[in-house]
């Protein structure tokens, strides 16, 4: 089977089991995404470490009640909860709305299209309204444009991701 029959064949499945692909698509996604983070540092980006984030979020900063390891695994079990709901909102609410074919870079753009969305919540409101120690300012910009080019390329990663693993095929091909 050639890569075109393979990816129709799975195009049709995504079509016909939509809630394990979405559930695969957004946990492939969220997983990429958070590995991803730990590597923008190599190309000047700041290291963005969300599930060590969600862990001060949770447990607070590492002290005498918490140790790093309990914050990461924390942080990490709530990072991904979170990336697959978004991931199921995207397949479920989202993706139906937007006016693009559902051909695989249709697809795919708009899974880059909600990224883009989260992105811009994230530098908006949920690292200012999260890390008030950090002084992000209006849209994080007090953290450097890197950072803020860095959440726009996790949720990037997230978004292609999310897109290539959850490609239905259109609604007249299922």
């Amino acid at each position: 089977m050639g890569n075109l029959a393979a990816l129709n064949v799975w195009r049709a499945n995504v079509s016909k089991h939509r809630v394990g692909y979405a559930l695969l698509a957004a946990a492939v996604a969220t997983h990429v995404a958070t590995v991803s983070g730990y590597w923008y540092k190599i190309i000047g980006i700041p290291t963005l470490g969300w599930p060590q984030f969600n862990g001060i979020l949770l447990l607070g900063h590492p002290g005498s009640s918490t140790n790093g390891a309990q914050q990461f695994w924390a942080g990490s079990v709530y990072h991904f909860m979170t990336g697959i709901c978004f991931g199921l909102i995207f397949v479920f609410l989202v993706h139906p709305l937007l006016p693009i074919r559902n051909t695989f870079w249709g697809n795919v753009a708009k899974a880059l299209i909600w990224g883009g969305i989260l992105a811009t919540f994230s530098a908006l409101l949920w690292v200012p309204r999260n890390f008030p120690e950090f002084h992000p300012g209006f849209f994080a910009n007090n953290l450097g444009w890197k950072t803020v080019l860095g959440i726009y390329v996790w949720h990037a990663v997230y978004g292609f991701h999310l897109g290539a693993f959850y490609n239905p095929l259109p609604e007249t091909a299922e």
